[in-house]
């Protein structure tokens, strides 16, 4: 039987009286994939970073995963997937201009990446919502994001602050020496930064990641998880909780003084409003547009853009992207068809020409073709992930912002694999069909096991109970 004839006999099977109870239980889309691969890296995170393996936490926890998928058959994969296997194909040609053991290490590492956020996808793609349940994967997403939150505190209270991992004190000093590496297994809390002529030194958290560009391409990217379990949680305190500790992770991004962070999660906002707007959710327009102005207030309050002002002032920030994207372009067309393999030292400016910027990455480390592959697939995500119904719209806001970030911070590492589980899991409710009905906080009706109608998702059916925990409802 094909997965389209399998998937319409299971949608017969759940409407048919007739039909038998067992049928009626099997899940119309995916299959019985474990969740603890998936949870691993988003619940634990913590503990990898604490080892020093948190640069590795993806690569490791996609392992299983991919194990598990050689493993099982008529695995699925969207329309426009071959794109970003060509993407990789190709990745692995512009290989071949590597000149040196440290840019190997690099683009391997880099490769793990990229490959780690596919298996992600996959992973969570072809899970049944039985396996992996939206509220269950949406609840893991918020958590990983309280670990953003929590490591920034981190820096802010302890800016100077470091740890040593037992991953340190494993690699051989030649490789603990390298500066890229020494981030990564002997992580800082916070970079403090004094930019010449400046009046006092920047503290500016980035735990648990190397960089502060870093910690805010994540937070930025986990916002809409965060607004969308405030929402959809089944248990009050749960909402309230995430609501307030929302309220509290300005401290830490605001000390950032990250204006990419600030632009992606500010046109975010914006968008999701005007989207509910047309759909006619009055109250969750409302609602975005009051967090929008929380946000803008307690910035001016806390006087962020001073800060950001007098930083910049200081700071050549401004100049040095110019210059580096030109000369990224420049050099790109003296290698146009597989780049250059890496990053490779600026000419002109004391950092590496590719590194400010995932596109500028892409194009410079893999040439013109390769670009056009990777754009070609993260410009599609909005696209497919656009008709989002009900509060499922925050995960597609999620791939509107990659698609602007990717000109000015790396997407390459964990951020990847949260832009490819939101599409992913957009993708696999709007395939699956309307049995699949997104989330909506479980009301029961009194005297029943059922829940109230969706009414956000346009789609009228009836939902058995709880979905975030069983047998818990405080409404």
């Amino acid at each position: 039987m094909s997965p389209f004839s399998a998937r319409s006999a299971s949608r017969r099977g759940a409407t048919d009286p007739s039909s038998s109870p067992s049928s009626a239980d099997e899940p119309s889309w995916g299959q019985e994939l474990p969740t603890w691969p998936f949870a691993t890296f988003f619940a634990g995170y913590p503990l990898l970073w604490v080892l020093g393996l948190g640069g590795f936490a993806a690569d490791l926890a996609a392992l299983p995963m991919f194990g598990i998928l050689l493993l099982r058959r008529g695995l699925r994969v969207p329309p426009g997937f071959g794109l970003w296997l060509l993407f990789l194909i190709w990745m692995t040609f512009a290989g071949t201009q590597l000149d040196s053991a440290g840019r190997m290490i690099g683009f391997v590492f880099r490769f793990l990446n990229y490959a780690a956020a596919t298996v992600f996808f996959l992973y969570v793609y072809n899970s049944s919502r039985r396996a992996l349940p939206l509220s269950r994967a949406i609840g893991l997403m918020v958590l990983f994001w309280v670990w953003v939150v929590a490591g920034g505190y981190l820096g802010v209270v302890l800016p100077n602050g470091s740890i040593s991992t037992p991953m340190q004190s494993l690699l051989p000093g030649s490789i603990a020496g390298n500066d890229y590496v020494k981030d990564l297994v002997h992580p800082k809390f916070a970079e403090v930064q004094r930019p010449w002529g400046a009046p006092r030194a920047y503290n500016r958290p980035s735990a648990p990641f190397p960089y502060t560009n870093t910690w805010g391409s994540h937070f930025a990217l986990l916002v809409p998880f965060a607004i969308l379990y405030m929402r959809t949680a089944a248990v009050r305190w749960r909402r309230q909780a995430v609501t307030v500790l929302l309220l509290a992770s300005l401290v830490p991004a605001f000390s950032t003084l990250n204006r990419g962070m600030f632009l992606a999660v500010g046109v975010g906002v914006l968008y999701a409003a005007l989207r509910f707007g047309f759909r006619g959710q009055v109250k969750w327009l409302a609602a975005v547009l009051v967090l929008l102005g929380i946000g803008l207030a307690t910035a001016s309050a806390l006087g962020v853009g001073q800060s950001i002002g007098s930083r910049t002032q200081y700071s050549s920030t401004n100049a040095g992207r110019a210059t580096i994207y030109r000369e990224a372009f420049e050099r790109t067309l003296q290698s146009p068809f597989i780049g250059y393999g890496a990053p490779r030292p600026s000419l002109t400016l004391s950092i590496s020409v590719g590194t400010q910027g995932q596109f500028w990455n892409v194009m410079f480390s893999f040439g013109f073709v390769a670009l056009i592959l990777f754009c070609a697939w993260l410009w599609s995500l909005p696209l497919r992930t656009r008709a989002a119904p009900g509060a499922l719209l925050w995960l597609h806001v999620v791939t509107v912002m990659a698609a602007f970030m990717m000109f000015y911070y790396g997407l390459d590492g964990s951020q990847l694999v949260v832009i490819f589980v939101a599409s992913a899991l957009v993708m696999r409710e709007t395939a699956a069909g309307p049995e699949a009905a997104p989330l909506t906080p479980p009301r029961r009706r009194p005297g029943t096991g059922l829940a109230r109608p969706d009414v956000l998702s346009g789609w009228s059916r009836y939902t058995p109970g709880p979905t975030w925990s069983q047998g818990e409802d405080d409404d």
